[in-house]
């Protein structure tokens, strides 16, 4: 029978300890299928908005989709375990001049299976389901868009 190294025995208890200290702050709830639904709620004024998103994380790009107005779009995913994953989301449309966008999904803020979205002209709402309203809602991370010829701001 072969002896282990101390140096392996350490290590491995070290690795045993670490995964037990990241595996604490997740929430068994992330470990299946999540479901991300975006509906496009930009009130319309005088006509609805068309809205541009493209939703992406580190492994997976989502594409270009264009939602009319209370229109939605629903991608899924499994959540990558002890990391997690992020998804976020930009969003424009023809009325402003910026890329608005935001973390549509986080591993570490979001404890839902079932992640639904109503996004605004000020930020993107999530579904809570203790107050059964989209209640919780996140202003934009926004930047300036500049045509594709100009080399400088008017």
């Amino acid at each position: 029978m072969s002896h282990l190294n101390p140096i392996t025995l350490k290590f491995s208890i070290l690795l045993i300890v670490i995964l037990a200290f990241e595996s604490k702050d997740t929430n068994a709830i992330s470990y299946g299928k999540v479901r991300v639904t975006i509906i496009n709620g930009a009130a319309p004024d005088p006509t609805p908005i068309n809205m541009t998103l493209h939703c992406k994380s580190k492994d997976d790009d989502l594409g270009f989709h264009t939602l009319m107005h209370e229109q939605s779009y629903m991608f899924s995913f499994k959540p990558r375990f002890p990391w997690g994953t992020l998804f976020f989301c930009s969003f424009t449309w023809k009325e402003s001049p910026l890329l608005h966008y935001l973390d549509i999904y986080s591993f570490k803020r979001d404890n839902c299976r079932i992640c639904n979205w109503r996004i605004n002209k000020a930020g993107g709402c999530k579904y809570l389901k203790e107050t059964g309203s989209f209640s919780s809602c996140i202003p934009w991370n926004s930047v300036e868009l500049m045509d594709a010829n100009s080399t400088s701001k008017m």
